[in-house]
């Protein structure tokens, strides 16, 4: 499809199902190279709805995405754009933002292909908290509607002041009719506040041994391996700081490297190495470092491999293009083993908060539908291609609804494709923990 002619003259058809695909293959496949005793955790993890499938299913609904016809527009893509992967957290200046929080996928594609990730996320999360058919349409609409008016005011701004805005949570919480949501937003971020505080890890994560501060051992989720010391990961600790800024890695040079253990975070990610690192520094000056692995993203099969050596490099790049400030310990190394790894380091804890759908009733739901539509469209017109964008999906709401219906249907799939994966976990195919799937 050419730039110049707009899908808003049809509703876009339900994601194309080729011959000979298989969900559960392509499953399969994303967990080659994972830690073959995680697979099972992960498996079990997006047992659970529909919806934590498809936070799991990123490769799975990469293949459908690129099976499709698309804008050919370009911008950087988070890749993984579902509604749990928006948050609030806090800058380095200490503010409290909302932006996007995941980059393990990040690429460049179609701007398209986020939207369509997103709103789908949205219709699975709010249906699986009871919301209504209407209201799930609903909050897709509101979604694309926000990002359109929004990516219309970026495409008539300097791309500068693009990249300097931002979207306070505060503000947020002040645009919230309801005093109860207000003051439970609040309480919120008190209690992110606390648990992010060097006092809160110390208690919860690390203890004193004779030979120093250690993590806690918290089998599964918390480990250590024998064969991981600290010895073993100096070298790419060292070469994690020649990735920062002088002044960052200057920083880091007052703190001693005094533990690594393995951790269990996300959904998608079970399974890949995820490890801590404790850094103490004088007067119990505590800091803990999360080593991610990078891996290939889900979209470079279908948009060519990434123009970087390292996946960490990739995703640290993309993803501050994509946010309007990052952590600022963000950087990149690999690893000596066997497997040379990539990885991206970044802080375990800071003050990071997600979209809880548990909590949500309607006005929260459309509120949090056009803050993700806004944000979103801040992030992809970073990339400089607002202007196009907009032109691409017009001012009326014809986009809109037409994407709404995609995400109802595409919905629809995933629903098609947890069946097959929970089949697939009985028949033992998949492993899981034994308790989950009977």
């Amino acid at each position: 499809m050419s730039k110049s002619k707009s899908v808003a003259a049809k509703a876009p058809k339900r994601s194309t199902k080729p011959n000979g695909r298989d969900p559960i293959g392509i499953i399969e496949s994303s967990n080659e190279g994972r830690v073959e005793e995680l697979v099972p955790i992960r498996h079990s993890r997006m047992s659970v709805s529909p919806f934590t499938f498809y936070r799991g299913a990123a490769s799975v609904m990469a293949a459908d995405l690129a099976a499709e016809a698309h804008s050919g527009i370009l911008v950087q893509s988070c890749g993984d754009c579902h509604i749990l992967n928006f948050g609030a957290f806090a800058t380095p200046e200490r503010n409290i933002i909302i932006d996007l929080n995941d980059f393990d996928e990040t690429h460049p594609a179609p701007f398209e292909w986020d939207l369509k990730r997103l709103i789908a996320s949205l219709v699975l999360a709010a249906d699986s908290v009871g919301m209504s058919a209407k209201s799930c349409e609903r909050a897709a609409f509101e979604v694309v509607a926000s990002y359109q008016k929004e990516m219309v005011k970026h495409g008539q701004s300097r791309l500068l002041d693009v990249w300097y805005s931002k979207f306070d949570y505060q503000a947020m919480i002040d645009q919230t009719n309801k005093k109860i949501i207000r003051e439970r937003r609040r309480k919120n971020l008190i209690k992110e506040i606390t648990k992010s505080s060097p006092e809160a890890l110390q208690k919860k994560l690390i203890e004193k041994k004779k030979s120093g501060w250690r993590f806690k051992e918290m089998p599964p989720l918390l480990y250590h391996m024998p064969e991981l010391t600290v010895d073993f990961v100096r070298n790419s600790y060292s070469q994690y700081l020649l990735s920062l800024p002088h002044d960052r890695a200057g920083l880091l040079s007052h703190f001693e490297l005094a533990d690594i253990a393995m951790k269990v975070v996300g959904t998608g990610s079970v399974g890949t190495f995820c490890a801590v690192l404790l850094l103490v520094g004088a007067n119990e000056d505590f800091l803990v470092l999360q080593v991610k692995e990078a891996r290939q993203s889900v979209l470079e099969p279908y948009m060519g491999a990434s123009k970087f050596d390292n996946h960490g490099q990739r995703i640290v790049v993309g993803q501050r293009i994509m946010q309007s400030a990052s952590d600022m310990f963000l950087g990149w190394t690999k690893g000596d083993g066997k497997a040379h790894r990539h990885f991206y380091i970044r802080q375990l804890r800071d003050i990071k908060m997600s979209p809880n759908p548990a909590m949500w009733d309607k006005e929260t739901l459309y509120q949090v539908a056009t803050y993700a539509g806004q944000v979103l469209a801040k992030a992809h017109a970073k990339s400089g291609e607002s202007r196009v964008i907009a032109d691409y999906i017009g001012k009326n709401d014809k986009f809109a609804k037409a994407m709404a219906k995609y995400a109802m249907a595409y919905a629809d799939t995933t629903e098609s494709d947890y069946k097959l994966f929970i089949e697939a976990c009985r028949s033992r195919r998949l492993p899981t923990e034994a308790s989950v799937v009977g």
